[in-house]
């Protein structure tokens, strides 16, 4: 038998002002699944869930039919399990999901009683998944996204009146972030972006997001946030012992991790490191994609960490010349430094030169590089 610990999310909206968290000891085997943890914690202490309750783990949001060897593999064998929305819960981890059902009526009147009922049960997970709801709450939602993409699909000449219900810009498809690394199934985020792909063709605003970028990163032209290149050190010729990097890594898999490794500084891990930025969101508010970076800062800052790496210049720009709107909306004194990978390896390589480096040219001063 295998050793699992978790900490388990405890809230009655009908007695308890804040919520709290039991931790638990338990015991699993290769075949059990979140369902039987469930239930062992319900033995020893009842509390509020439902046999396959959407949930989420850590910073994952799935079902409890999911086999626990598979999650500890994924997310270690210290777990938090919380609600898919802390902030809707009622009891423990049943949720008020009257927020869900809504929202499902902007698109509802395209769909039969059978396929109304299949999609609730299909699109909870992607819906209260999105980190946009948390910037962002009378957001349409991306279970929306979803069956517009299926209804787009059976019946193409549908697309221009389906698009036209999700672009609102107060709460409308621009402000979907990426959910690929806070669900399992991967299909979601893909066919989130074709629906994302019609509405750009259908509204031809390429040359408008692309200026509108360009304005924020402070660029003439824009690359892709997600852009990166090879970040291999043959050799080491300045060390990193005692710094605390932080990384903003985004959706993709990036070296970042790996180049702090090798610098010798110790690797400062925070919450929203591979979180979307949501750029297409610039189309609506301007403000949307600071306070998801604002937060992203706040949490190096609060965990200590020195500076953040992030892997191209466009992502750097962006951090560190508009740290002071975001400060105005996280309401915190940031100052963080932003290093981007490139600058970073030539640092490992040994370079010092400021202006070399382009430190020069920051916003937010690279402190620990002298004249």
């Amino acid at each position: 038998m295998n050793e699992i610990k978790v900490e388990l999310f405890r809230f009655n909206s009908k007695t308890d002002y804040l919520p709290y968290y039991t931790k638990h000891m338990l015991t699993y085997s290769e075949n059990d699944t979140i369902n039987d943890l469930l239930d062992k914690m319900n033995e020893t202490e009842p509390f509020g869930y439902s046999v396959n309750c959407n949930l989420k783990l850590n910073e994952l949001y799935i079902n409890a039919k999911e086999n626990v060897a598979e999650m500890v593999t994924r997310c270690g064998n210290e777990v938090q399990i919380n609600p898919i929305s802390e902030f809707r819960s009622q009891k423990d981890l049943i949720i008020d999901r009257s927020d869900f059902i809504q929202k499902m009526l902007l698109i509802e009147k395209y769909l039969g009683a059978e396929e109304n009922i299949a999609y609730r049960k299909s699109t909870e997970l992607a819906y209260y998944a999105s980190n946009t709801l948390n910037y962002n709450k009378g957001y349409i939602g991306d279970h929306v996204l979803l069956i517009a993409a299926d209804l787009i699909e059976k019946d193409f000449s549908l697309r221009n009146e389906i698009i036209g219900l999700l672009v609102n810009e107060d709460n409308g498809l621009w402000y979907h972030t990426s959910i690929e690394n806070r669900v399992l199934d991967k299909t979601y985020e893909a066919k989130i972006q074709k629906i994302i792909y019609l509405a750009l063709e259908a509204t031809k605003p390429k040359s408008k997001i692309a200026k509108r970028l360009a304005a924020l990163c402070q660029k003439k032209s824009v690359k892709d946030f997600e852009a990166t290149t090879s970040a291999s050190v043959s050799s080491i010729a300045q060390s990193f012992d005692g710094f605390n990097i932080a990384a903003y890594h985004g959706v993709e898999q990036s070296q970042l991790k790996e180049l702090v490794d090798a610098s010798s500084a110790t690797y400062i891990q925070i919450p929203s490191e591979r979180e979307d930025l949501g750029s297409h969101s610039v189309l609506a508010d301007d403000k949307f994609s600071f306070m998801i970076a604002g937060d992203i800062l706040m949490q190096a800052k609060d965990n200590n960490a020195d500076f953040v790496l992030v892997k191209n210049e466009t992502t750097k720009e962006f951090f560190d010349a508009n740290q002071n709107k975001m400060e105005k909306l996280t309401g915190r004194d940031l100052g963080m430094s932003i290093i981007s990978q490139e600058q970073f390896v030539q640092l490992l390589q040994g370079e010092k030169d400021r202006v070399k480096l382009g430190f020069n040219n920051h916003k937010v001063d690279i402190s620990f590089l002298s004249n």
